[in-house]
Parts: C-alpha cells; structure tokens; sequence
C-alpha cells in the first residue's frame, strides 16, 4: 500500500511539473485597424502673404465620395496644426483645397481625412511652402544714415515712408541689414517737388557693395515702380547726391522689400 501511494504521488508530481513547464499560449495580437490613404501637392511651394492663392490638391483612397477632407497647416517652428479650411472629396476620390497665407514665413500644409465607414483617419506628408511679404525698408533700423525717412511729393503725388536727402549739395547714404532675408526691391526714383527747376541729382542702389542700379534725375523725370533682384543680398544700400544751386531734393520713394522671416 505504502508502495503504490508513494507511485501515485510521484507521478501526481511529474504531472504537475509538465504543466507548470509547459509554454502559455499568447493570445492573438490585435488587428490594425485599416486607415485611408491621402495624397497632397501645392501649386506653389514659394508665395507672397496676401496676393498667392495655394492650391493644395490630392486623392483619398478608398474613395470617399462627398465625405469632409481637413486642410491643415503649421507655421514656422509651432508644432500645433491648426485647421484652415475643408472641401468634399469627388467621387472619383480626388478633392482641392486653397489659402491665401497672410503672414511670412515658413510654413507645411498636410490633409486630413478624418475616420469613417470602419476606417482610421488618415493624413497626407506635409508639403512645403515659403511665404514672403512685401515690407515698407522705411519701417526697417538704418545701419547708417545721413539720408531721412519722410513722406515726399512726387508731381503732386504724396508717397509715404520714403527716403529723402537732406541738404542739397551734400552726399548722403543710407544702408539696411536684409540678411539674406529678402529676394526684391521696389521703389520710385525721382526729385521731389520742393527741388528748384533746373536742379538735378543721382541716385545708386548698391547689394553687398555690387551696384545694381543708378538713376540721374531731374525736374519732372521719374523712375516708376522699379523692381530689383536682392536674392542672397545680406546689405542694402543707397547712394544719392543733389546740387545745392539750384536746390535739389532726392527721394527713393515708397520702398519695399520682398522678404521672409
């Protein structure tokens, strides 16, 4: 009796061992669930705040015929993306969207095709897009200046936020930092009306030490709305000499420059 309980303990125990060894079987792994698939493309990947409309055009797969797609964009360095406006897909999937960016500055737009019909939602690879702005360089700090930032009269015209000479007779200069910042200059040239008739004058536009334009003028002649390449330009300077008799007073008027942050 001793024998055969000590047996049936024994094998009780072996039992007991090759369960407590035997692998556990992981349950099956989840499922992912299926997510659409967005493409996205721009017309233009550089633009100018406030005048460039952005078409952002692209397909939702499967397709999604009258279903919502999100336009999203970033700016800068922000890491928030924020929703800017949304169309319906088409049916044969494909959809268009447009902003008209309003500030400068680097910014991504991406799609968003939010979650239905029992799929995830899904989103497009940001693109890219540059945005300048055309800027008043009055606005901007002079490194240097013998020359005034002033409201001038052009044959009866007024232009704000020019750059006048100050003393007929005397060479004057101006120069601003764009650091590289900006891709274009425009401006009027010209004597301003307070300059005595027969009086007459120069003015030089020159970028990192490269003249890039030089205008004489006179009483009555006008250099209007010229626009100049700064692209890669990192110092902008002006130039301009009068005659003190008759009295002269030269005027870069209104000038802007195309730049980004």
């Amino acid at each position: 009796m001793n024998r055969i309980t000590a047996l049936t303990a024994t094998a009780a125990l072996a039992a007991s061992t090759l369960a407590l060894a035997a692998p556990t079987q992981a349950a099956p792994a989840a499922k992912a669930k299926a997510a659409y698939s967005v493409t996205a493309s721009v017309n233009k990947d550089v633009a100018i705040a406030e005048e460039t409309l952005i078409k952002v055009k692209g397909r939702v797969t499967p397709k999604a015929s009258g279903q919502k797609v999100l336009l999203q964009q970033r700016v800068g360095k922000k890491k928030k993306w924020v929703v800017t406006g949304n169309a319906k897909v088409k049916a044969n999937g494909t959809y268009k969207l447009t902003d008209t960016p309003s500030t400068p500055g680097a910014r991504q737009y991406r799609v968003l095709k939010p979650a239905s019909n029992g799929l995830a939602k899904g989103f497009s690879a940001p693109v890219d897009v540059e945005v300048y702005r055309w800027e008043k360089l009055a606005y901007r700090t002079a490194v240097t200046s013998t020359i005034t930032a002033r409201g001038v009269t052009i044959g009866t015209e007024y232009f704000g936020q020019s750059l006048a000479t100050i003393t007929p007779g005397t060479a004057a200069t101006t120069e601003y930092t764009l650091g590289r910042k900006c891709t274009a200059l425009r401006a009027t040239y010209a004597l301003t009306d307070e300059s005595a008739t027969g009086s007459s004058g120069a003015i030089t536009v020159t970028a990192d030490g490269t003249p890039v334009a030089s205008h004489s003028l006179a009483v009555g002649s006008i250099v209007a709305d010229e626009q100049i390449d700064l692209t890669g330009v990192f110092r902008l300077k002006f130039d301009a000499t009068t005659t003190a008799t008759p009295a002269a007073t030269a005027a870069v008027a209104t000038p802007e420059v195309l730049c980004t942050r």
